[in-house]
């Protein structure tokens, strides 16, 4: 990413936020900031000055051991060898964490000195968990073992215009088995509850530092996980275990009695502006997202009720989705899809489906008749999305990128008294 491109971060900090983040944030080149003050974890990581690709009199020439390196069929590995553990990524939130807590002691208690921030601040806690490879501590994955039942489904008798696309399928009884897929099930929910323990930690803190009630606080997930539904697993799928995420906001400063759900669409876009209206600075222009902060007052009767999303990935894409209320319409190979082949196994059928009569997105409605006027709709919102940017053989962007949203210059004010600080 550009360094130029402005980010959350980057423009609360021109607002007097100071800006931390711990954990996962997936920078890659030589700006590993973009817009946070202060960076916590093992996912910072870059070139180091030395390295050089057109060197070849200084390239190491390194042999794997026989049977080491990357698994030949990865997702069903994955699935395979989930189990009870510390897990790896377990490891890596748990440092996070530790760093964050850290962090809060030293931002709001200083004990030499006694000297906390004055400037508001803007927190990020970013975890892996859950991630494959799927590991949890012993007890939780005994827990769940006895309590869930993995997804076995079998699609002989669907639709005749239902199909799943290739990629990710791991077929149960066939690819593994049912114990592993069971096992795999288990270590998942473990995961998650794991996972929510060391939030639990961080808002302990909060409490501990008596400022939990300053914090709006918003939990989100970039990704859901197919958990052997249809047959898939992992992400990268338009269905609802997939692309669907949590986006939960408490704001005790504005919501003392709690919120209510929204069930309009809206989307991880939204976050941007949503963030701005909470610490009450200006939104920047040419963002792609809408504050939600209406539509949890109640006083949003406007709101578009559309949600995309896209996938570049040289094996799944590029592809599209866009979900109008309950319709939700994708293809692939940014067109009309075809029956996967030999030759193009990630090839698949365009659908849509009706979630408010089928949730379960087992009826694809692409060619019923009744939904012909929506279908053509919906087709003019994908029709009209920028066209997606090429890849090689080798997933890389080729030709010209996107422009990169403008840096805002306006007057620097501090947050308007009465909103919270945090």
């Amino acid at each position: 990413m550009p360094s130029e491109v402005l980010t959350i971060p980057g423009h609360l900090s021109r607002y007097g936020y100071r800006t931390c983040a711990a954990g996962k944030m997936h920078f890659v080149g030589p700006d590993q900031m973009h817009g946070w003050h202060e960076r916590i974890g093992r996912d910072i990581v870059g070139k180091n000055g030395y390295e050089s690709a057109n060197d070849p009199e200084h390239q190491a020439l390194i042999e794997r051991e026989p049977g080491t390196g990357s698994w030949f069929n990865k997702v069903t590995a994955e699935v395979k060898n989930a189990r009870a553990g510390r897990g790896h990524w377990l490891q890596h939130d748990r440092y996070s964490v530790d760093g964050a807590l850290n962090f809060l002691d030293e931002y709001f208690v200083n004990e030499p000195y006694d000297r906390t921030t004055a400037n508001p601040l803007l927190l990020a806690v970013s975890l892996w968990s859950p991630h494959y490879p799927y590991q949890c501590p012993d007890d939780l994955f005994a827990h769940y073992l006895r309590r869930v039942t993995p997804y076995v489904e079998d699609f002989e008798d669907v639709p005749e215009h239902f199909q799943t696309p290739d990629f990710f399928k791991v077929p149960v009884g066939e690819a593994v088995t049912y114990r592993e897929a069971h096992r795999a099930t288990a270590a998942y929910y473990g995961m998650i509850e794991w996972m929510d323990g060391q939030f639990g930690r961080v808002l302990n803190k909060l409490e501990a530092l008596n400022v939990r009630d300053d914090f709006a606080i918003v939990f989100l997930s970039d990704h859901g996980e197919m958990l052997g539904q249809k047959g898939l697993w992992e992400k990268q799928q338009y269905f609802e275990g997939s692309v669907r995420v949590p986006f939960a906001v408490q704001w005790p400063h504005r919501f003392p009695n709690g919120g209510s759900t929204v069930h309009e669409n809206v989307s991880l876009v939204d976050l941007f502006p949503t963030l701005c209206d909470i610490a009450n600075v200006p939104v920047p222009e040419n963002l792609d997202g809408r504050s939600v902060l209406p539509l949890m007052e109640g006083t949003e009767h406007n709101w578009p009720d559309d949600v995309y999303s896209e996938l570049w990935n040289v094996h799944n894409g590029p592809s599209v989705m866009v979900k109008h209320g309950d319709l939700k319409l994708f293809r692939f190979d940014g067109h009309e899809g075809v029956p996967g082949t030999a030759d193009d196994p990630w090839a698949c059928p365009e659908q849509l489906y009706d979630l408010g009569k089928d949730p379960g997105e087992t009826v694809n409605l692409i060619e019923n008749p009744e939904y012909a006027d929506q279908l053509k709709a919906l087709r003019a919102r994908l029709d009209n999305l920028p066209h997606p940017r090429a890849k090689d053989s080798m997933n890389r962007f080729t030709g010209e990128t996107r422009t990169p949203y403008a840096l805002q210059h306006k007057t620097l004010n501090p947050p308007k008294p009465g909103r919270p600080k945090n």
